[in-house]
């Protein structure tokens, strides 16, 4: 009996045929799907990275603005206290800056605004949150309620920690300046508030509040000192 093409005969895959291209074919989809997996986590943990840096650059740069602009005469005041937040560093930091942010036509330039950055725990995730505070100083040195901001300046932060050096080089975690005002005049009554030389922030980011590693971010802010001739 002859077939359709002469000599030759019509023959298929025996089954170990068969289970050797799909044992190959599962190989190369591994590899390829492995290669595609880790592309892609690395432009994830990229994109990550760039939005903290940018968070981090706008809370250090807001930061330094803010400090920078410290009133060191007489009404200034800085205040720096240590904090634990869940196991966790969350310092604080309030004083009296000439910087106000104007948000409306209403708001003036003018005048001081007493600014403070606390850090609460985020319930969601367990990290924290660094918040700033901008309200308007009224004549008299007293506050207006209705003027109080507090707006959200970075998320996902394992640690915020604040050190302060003093003229002669020491370092402290805690700084109070009404504990050292200095008294000018003949009848003793203008003070000017007791400034920290250097004060250094910390911000550190992560994934989770205790877990080890995280992304730090660190800055040093030179305040403005008073000259010999007014001291």
């Amino acid at each position: 009996m002859s077939d359709l093409g002469g000599n030759a005969q019509l023959r298929g895959f025996t089954l170990v045929e068969l289970l050797i291209a799909i044992f190959i074919f599962a190989i190369v989809v591994s590899s390829v799907y492995g290669a595609y997996r880790s592309t892609f986590k690395i432009i994830h943990d990229s994109e990550a990275l760039l939005a903290t840096s940018r968070t981090a650059r706008v809370a250090m740069e807001r930061m330094t603005d803010d400090l920078i602009a410290i009133v060191s005469d007489a009404g200034g005041e800085l205040r720096g206290e240590k904090h634990d937040i869940s196991g966790a560093r969350g310092d604080s930091l309030a004083f009296v800056s000439s910087v106000h942010l104007v948000l409306s036509k209403a708001e003036t330039l003018n005048g001081y605004s007493s600014i403070a950055y606390t850090v609460e725990l985020d319930k969601d995730d367990g990290l924290l949150n660094l918040y700033r505070s901008d309200t308007v100083l009224l004549p008299g040195g007293n506050t207006g309620e209705n003027d109080l901001r507090k707006e959200m300046l970075a998320k996902g932060l394992k640690e915020m920690r604040i050190t302060y050096l003093d003229k002669d080089g020491k370092k402290t975690d805690e700084w109070h300046s009404d504990e050292g005002q200095k008294t000018l005049g003949a009848q003793g009554i203008v003070t000017e508030p007791l400034l920290p030389a250097l004060i250094y922030l910390h911000l550190s980011f992560g994934k989770s509040i205790d877990g080890k590693g995280g992304t730090v971010f660190e800055t040093a802010v030179a305040l403005p000192q008073k000259s010999k001739s007014r001291q």
